[in-house]
């Protein structure tokens, strides 16, 4: 009897904990997130007016892994931010150039908040 009551016990406890994950799991998890998503500042020639803007945000808002975009004829460049894991700078890059504009390369990279 001290057996079968030992053993759900055990049974018990393994059951309880099984499927969770521990702090360090989800702290590798949020960095890994962290250092696949980047945003960039895009350096774009022949953009003149704000349906210019719209053109390129619809057509590299298309991508999968592009969160997000603001195009500016006013400079000429675009922030996009997106996953790494997902696409890359020059998938979209063609994506502008097959919008009909010159994609000139990244101007300027951000870096998160707390990262050194």
């Amino acid at each position: 009897m001290k057996n079968l009551l030992f053993i759900a016990l055990i049974a018990a406890f393994f059951a309880g904990c099984a499927g969770k994950t521990t702090t360090t799991d989800n702290a590798v998890e949020a960095t890994a997130t962290a250092a696949a998503n980047k945003t960039v500042v895009l350096a774009i020639e022949g953009m003149t007016c704000t349906g210019c803007e719209n053109t390129i945000q619809e057509s590299v808002t298309k991508i999968a892994g592009v969160t997000e975009i603001k195009a500016s004829h006013l400079d000429s460049t675009a922030v996009v931010s997106f996953d790494s894991t997902k696409t890359s700078l020059a998938a979209i890059g063609d994506a502008i150039t097959e919008a009909g504009y010159v994609f000139k390369g990244v101007k300027s990279t951000f870096k998160p908040a707390g990262s050194n």
